[in-house]
C-alpha cells in the first residue's frame, strides 16, 4: 500500500512538472504611458516629425507617428520592460499585437519593421508595407526577399495586427505567423506558418513611417502588446 501511495504521488508529481508556466504579456505598450515605453526614439524620428499621444473615438489614447512630407522616417525602435531596453534572444517564441491605421496609404518602405543590427546579414527578417494600395509582409532571407502575404486596406480604417515570431538564426529554423482583424492568414504557397531565419545578431521591433519621403503620412498605433502566445496579445 504505501509503494503504492508513493508511485501514485511521484506519477502526480511528474505530471504537474510537466505542465508548462502559464503565459504572460511580456510588455504592454499602452500609449496612456507614453512614448517612454520605447527603446528609443531620438534618432529614429527627426523634426518636424513627431511621436505623440492622441485621444481616438474608437480606440482611445493612441500613439501617432507623424512623417510629415520631405522627411524619410518617423519611428519607434525597441521596448523598455521594468524600465529598461529589452534584449530579444535567439530560440524565444514572442506574439506581437497593435491595431494602426494609416492616413494614406502610398507606397512606402514600412509601416512595421522586425530590424537587424548589430553584425548582421539580414536587412530586416520581416517587414510589413505598403505596396499598391495592398498591406504587404515581405520576408527576407540572407539571399532572397519575397512578398508572403498581401491584402488590400484603405486609409482611416483601423486593423488589428499579431505577428507570432519563433526567433533562429538557422535558415528555416524560425517561423512567422500573421494574423489581421482576428483572423489568421495563408501565406503564399498555402501554409500558415512561414519557416524561415527570424533572429540576426541584434534584432528590434520598430513601429512608425519608414519611406515615402514625398507625402505626408501619419500612421496610428495603439493596444501595443508583446507576450509569448497568440492569446496574451490579441484582445
Amino acid at each position: 500500500m504505501k509503494r503504492s501511495v508513493v508511485a501514485l504521488l511521484t506519477s502526480g508529481f511528474l505530471v504537474l512538472s510537466a505542465v508548462p508556466a502559464s503565459a504572460s504579456v511580456l510588455w504592454d505598450g499602452d500609449a496612456a504611458k507614453g512614448t517612454g515605453v520605447f527603446g528609443n526614439i531620438n534618432g529614429e524620428c527627426a523634426k518636424p516629425g513627431s511621436v505623440s499621444t492622441v485621444k481616438d473615438p474608437a480606440k482611445g489614447t493612441v500613439f501617432r507617428y507623424a512623417k510629415p512630407s520631405g522627411s524619410n522616417r518617423c519611428e519607434s525602435r525597441g521596448i523598455k520592460v521594468d524600465g529598461s531596453k529589452y534584449t530579444f534572444r535567439n530560440d524565444q517564441t514572442f506574439y506581437l499585437g497593435w491595431s494602426f491605421k494609416l492616413s494614406d496609404t502610398v507606397n512606402n518602405n514600412a509601416v512595421f519593421q522586425w530590424k537587424s543590427y548589430g553584425h548582421h546579414i539580414q536587412n530586416y527578417p520581416v517587414v510589413l508595407k505598403m505596396i499598391d494600395g495592398k498591406l504587404s509582409l515581405l520576408q527576407r532571407q540572407p539571399d532572397v526577399t519575397r512578398v508572403i502575404w498581401d491584402k488590400p486596406i484603405a486609409a482611416n480604417e483601423w486593423h488589428k495586427i499579431v505577428l507570432g515570431l519563433h526567433l533562429s538564426d538557422q535558415t528555416t529554423g524560425g517561423w512567422v505567423e500573421l494574423y489581421v482583424d482576428g483572423a489568421q492568414q495563408t501565406f503564399t504557397g498555402g501554409g500558415k506558418r512561414w519557416a524561415c531565419r527570424t533572429f540576426d545578431s541584434v534584432n528590434d521591433p520598430k513601429w512608425g513611417v519608414y519611406g515615402a519621403k514625398d507625402t505626408t503620412v501619419e500612421n496610428y498605433v495603439g493596444g501595443l502588446k508583446i507576450g509569448t502566445t497568440y492569446a496574451d496579445v490579441s484582445g
